[in-house]
């Protein structure tokens, strides 16, 4: 036969089962929150991502000018070799032309192509006429040739025995051309 509880061991009981009650809630409450704060984490990922992906549509018809004129304009090429060697001789003429003396002239190797177009650079030192020197620097780098300077160092030729100001420029420039699948 079960005896009966007593008042004290009712309350005792009681007492246990609210706190088992009260532990149990605060594990789903913990869990819930977790849960909520992950979820408004990608919400306010999903939001960033549709405010870009609105900007982006906005611009869709500067964009698509902007790719059919890389179509018409972009030049193309069978060898990026013979580029490469083309765009150095193109910038040993022009430095002649111009009275610049062009040294230690290098072919770096040619970059992977990538989707939107393949790349071919030279470096070259050059050593002249300061005022000269940066006026054509200035006319290298264009959309319309589709050349970038990458890289340029510029110092003082401090060995010069010219009255103008002499410099040293070590340059090296990069065509750009259709990748071989269009664009």
């Amino acid at each position: 036969m079960a005896s009966q509880l007593t008042p004290r061991e009712k309350n005792l009981l009681l007492l246990c089962v609210g706190v088992l009650v009260l532990m149990s809630m605060a594990i789903v409450a913990n869990s819930f929150l977790g849960r909520r704060k992950i979820a408004q984490e990608k919400i306010t990922v999903l939001q960033r991502q549709k405010l870009e992906n609105d900007t982006w549509l906005k611009d869709q018809d500067f964009w698509t000018k902007r790719r059919a004129w890389l179509n018409e304009k972009m030049p193309s090429t069978e060898s990026l070799g013979r580029a490469q060697g083309q765009l150095l001789e193109d910038l040993q003429n022009q430095a002649l032309d111009l009275g610049v003396i062009a040294e230690q002239p290098t072919l770096p190797p040619l970059l992977p192509a990538t989707e939107s177009h393949r790349e071919v650079t030279v470096s070259v030192r050059l050593r002249g006429d300061q005022t000269v020197i940066l006026s054509w620097l200035g006319t290298l780098q264009s959309p319309e040739k589709f050349q970038a300077i990458r890289q340029l160092d510029l110092e003082i030729d401090s060995k010069a025995r010219e009255k103008t100001p002499q410099v040293i420029c070590n340059l090296t420039l990069a065509r750009w051309f259709k990748p071989e699948s269009g664009i």
